[in-house]
């Protein structure tokens, strides 16, 4: 912690004094030669100690003393007056006045030394009072709640929010304790930082609350004596909540009515192919069949993001071939590619295969060579796909993985799509608890990795 102390003498001898003495010891010091340069000071900085010279020309030590102690922003800097006088009457004055201590001139060292340690612990200790002070009149006028634990998350405060939130009549010995009784919730005591969410079940006086719960532990501050702490922040999102399963309910009700049409329009379409008269009406008919397939996925797909979201998701191990995948898709868009790949057919997770599709559909929906080349790798910890495509616009890779969010038509070459891939390759990947980010091709393209740790220097992280 950097203390700073203001040294207030009109002789210059006595400041370089004071400088030899204080200046090893890590102070940083800032020296003003009279009381009205003093008090200029203060105006922009607050010091942490103030060693003031009482008998100078123009104001004195004691007119400034009671200068700073009538000034609100001042009033608690500690001060040391610095006096040749040693009468009582002048003790008493300056004490009137509001000194913390006294050094006579000519002063000892080891007493200057050791009585301006005191006062800087004394004022860092009424500094952090105040602080704390005013973060518990902040914290109680908050409507979240907000509980500050020790590192074993014994309770240090509590806001009104904080006990309005769950119900409290009396506060609580430790958090981790009240929480894992009453809501099955275990914290974690190793991780910096989370968040979480609480369901309170519904009783005779409420209906059920859904909370989310954020924490993190601040750094220690440098030689600072302060022990670890932790901060939840506590939020009433029921309503919020209510609104979002409302939502995806309706996505999800929708999304398997729309699959009930176009199962009979794919029935349809197949019982079409078999009596085409002709190649053209053939090809028309392969069309309506390959954009149901891709419809049904889509909706497969959206209806699974559903789950995701409320929570209610299950792995589905599925064989993942990747050469037959790009070759239908080569088909499909009419372009040749070439494949770098070491991987034979596996038994992938759900949402590895899901975003190896998603990613290679991209990759030849949106390639502007003749030539699509394709880069992939895939394990049990992750994966990652690299084209030599146009690649994302550096103004566009913050936005990529939202949902129905799509690049400049500019730069895809006007083809239309949901904009739902990205944003559901990262919502798959997420819920198995792994992180998407954006790679620099060696292609020249676009490369995504999906893997537990992201990466350092990443181009897009979330």
């Amino acid at each position: 912690m950097d203390i700073k102390i203001l040294l207030v003498d009109d002789e210059p001898v006595n400041l370089e004094l004071l400088e030899a003495v204080l200046g090893p010891a890590g102070y940083s010091l800032i020296k003003a030669v009279n009381g009205e340069e003093a008090l200029k000071y203060l105006e922009k900085d607050e010091p942490d100690l103030i060693l003031l010279d009482v008998v100078m020309p123009g104001l004195s030590g004691y007119s400034v003393l009671e200068k700073i102690r009538k000034n609100k922003k001042t009033e608690v800097i500690p001060v040391i007056l610095i006096t040749a006088l040693t009468g009582r009457e002048e003790k008493i004055r300056g004490i009137d006045a509001g000194a913390d201590d006294f050094i006579s001139k000519p002063f000892d060292k080891a007493e200057l030394i050791s009585t301006v340690k005191t006062q800087v612990k004394l004022s860092v200790l009424r500094r952090q009072i105040i602080e704390k002070q005013k973060l518990a009149g902040v914290m109680d006028m908050m409507i979240e709640g907000i509980v500050v634990t020790d590192e074993r998350f014994g309770i240090l405060q509590m806001n009104p929010g904080a006990s309005k939130i769950f119900d409290l009549k009396e506060l609580p010995g430790r958090l981790d304790a009240m929480l894992l009784e009453k809501y099955r919730h275990v914290l974690d005591a190793d991780r910096k930082k989370g968040n979480f969410i609480i369901k309170i079940p519904a009783s005779t006086s409420c209906s059920q609350k859904i909370i989310a719960a954020e924490y993190y532990r601040p750094e220690p501050r440098e030689n600072s004596d302060d022990t670890g702490f932790i901060v939840f922040v506590f939020k009433d999102v029921t309503e919020e909540y209510s609104e979002k399963e409302m939502k995806w309910n309706f996505v999800s009700m929708i999304s398997k009515k729309l699959l009930t049409p176009l199962t009979v329009i794919s029935g349809f379409a197949k019982i079409l192919g078999y009596f085409a008269p002709d190649e053209k009406l053939q090809s028309s008919v392969k069309g309506i069949m390959r954009s149901s397939e891709i419809m049904e996925k889509l909706i497969n797909r959206i209806s699974y993001f559903v789950e995701i979201e409320n929570g209610t998701a299950v792995s589905r191990p599925e064989m993942l071939d990747i050469k037959p995948l790009v070759e239908k898709l080569s088909s499909n868009y009419q372009r040749a590619f070439e494949l770098i790949t070491k991987n034979e057919p596996v038994l992938a997770q759900y949402w590895q295969k899901i975003a190896v599709e998603e990613l290679l559909d991209n990759a030849f929906k949106f390639s502007n060579q003749k030539k699509l080349v394709l880069q992939i790798s895939i394990n049990a910890e992750g994966l990652s796909v690299e084209d030599n495509g146009p690649g994302i616009p550096e103004q566009e890779r913050e936005k990529v993985f939202e949902m129905f969010f799509q690049i400049c038509r500019d730069l895809t070459g006007n083809i239309a799509g949901a904009g739902v891939g990205l944003s559901i390759v990262k919502a798959f990947s997420e819920s198995a608890g792994l992180f998407v980010e954006l790679g620099e091709s060696q292609l020249g393209g676009l490369k995504v990795l999906i893997s537990r740790k992201k990466s350092p220097g990443s181009a897009n992280s979330d």
